[in-house]
């Protein structure tokens, strides 16, 4: 994710060791790999992504002291985290997990992949999210909508199933290029660029559907942002979304080797009345996507504003 960086270290001898390491990395040799780093990082010690990689291929070689240390050198020069080291930090022990995911990391994480987003979730991964919480909704409600708010929209793959059914949609959403998609489409009567439990705090409007389609894989305590969620929702409004299932019968949200949170039920229910939620319906063991081939276990949930 070196694009933030302006992709080069400003040192051409430095960037030519950056691109051989990266490559050496990818045929598995991670110990050169880190050799190389380490000299890349000598001559351009300010550019932060050399320290990101070199914890990567140290992490890879099971030197996790080692990579821990690369990893906060890393964070020193880059405290937004916008490649995404205090996650690999927790992955490998060495500090707690996040509450959420540092949002430099997901809007350039996603800023980036935009352009093929579409192509590679729906025709790849066989995604499937968005038309299972859509019928999921109608299922309970077959009318229209006042005002439909997509956290996290993306491209607007959640959207598209309520045009007609909305009067109007507003879309938010952290990467510039993914809002900048959904723009081509027409979908929405607003846009915006924007962390969600920033915009919930903002927004002057109400909203009597809500939409998060594979949001909260980059937000693991939930507590806070299902209370500004309820704060905006007209009485009897609909929330629906989707979450991962956690490999064990865990108390509350944890982060995963595949960079993702999951949730169990107990702690949807638990932040689900804490925000004054009732339960319409609930779907579990759903298959949300593939990831490597394999299936990625879900469920979808739709709730009732007080």
């Amino acid at each position: 994710m070196d694009h933030y960086f302006g992709g080069s270290s400003g040192d051409m001898l430095a960037d030519k060791r950056y691109a051989m390491a990266l490559q050496l990395a990818e045929w598995g040799d991670h110990g050169a790999a880190a050799d190389l780093l380490r000299q890349g990082a000598e001559l351009a010690p300010h550019w932060p992504p050399f320290y990101f990689q070199l914890g990567e291929a140290l992490r890879q070689t099971g030197d996790s002291g080692a990579a821990a240390a690369a990893f906060h050198q890393y964070l020193s020069r880059d405290p937004a985290d916008a490649m995404g080291a205090s996650v690999k930090l927790s992955l490998i022990g060495a500090a707690p997990v996040p509450e959420t995911m540092p949002e430099e990391y997901v809007r350039s994480l996603f800023h980036q992949y935009a352009p093929k987003f579409e192509k590679s979730l729906v025709e790849t991964l066989q995604y499937r999210t968005p038309d299972l919480m859509a019928e999921m909704v109608s299922a309970h409600y077959a009318g229209d909508f006042a005002h439909l708010l997509d956290l996290g929209c993306g491209t607007g793959l959640a959207a598209q199933f309520y045009k007609g059914r909305a009067a109007k949609m507003t879309g938010i959403d952290l990467a510039p290029g993914m809002v900048d998609v959904a723009r081509t489409k027409n979908l929405y009567d607003d846009l915006h660029v924007a962390g969600i439990d920033e915009f919930l705090k903002d927004t002057p409007e109400h909203y009597d559907l809500v939409l998060a389609a594979d949001v909260f894989v980059y937000v693991g305590a939930l507590e806070k942002t299902f209370a500004g969620i309820a704060a905006v929702m007209t009485k009897g409004g609909l929330f629906c979304f989707s979450v991962q299932t956690p490999p064990d019968d865990s108390a509350g949200f944890t982060l995963g080797t595949d960079h993702r949170y999951a949730h169990p039920r107990a702690y949807i229910e638990h932040c689900a009345a804490a925000a004054h939620f009732s339960m319409v319906d609930v779907r579990e063991n759903v298959t949300l996507r593939l990831d490597g081939g394999k299936p990625v276990t879900g469920a979808l949930y739709l709730l009732k504003s007080a």
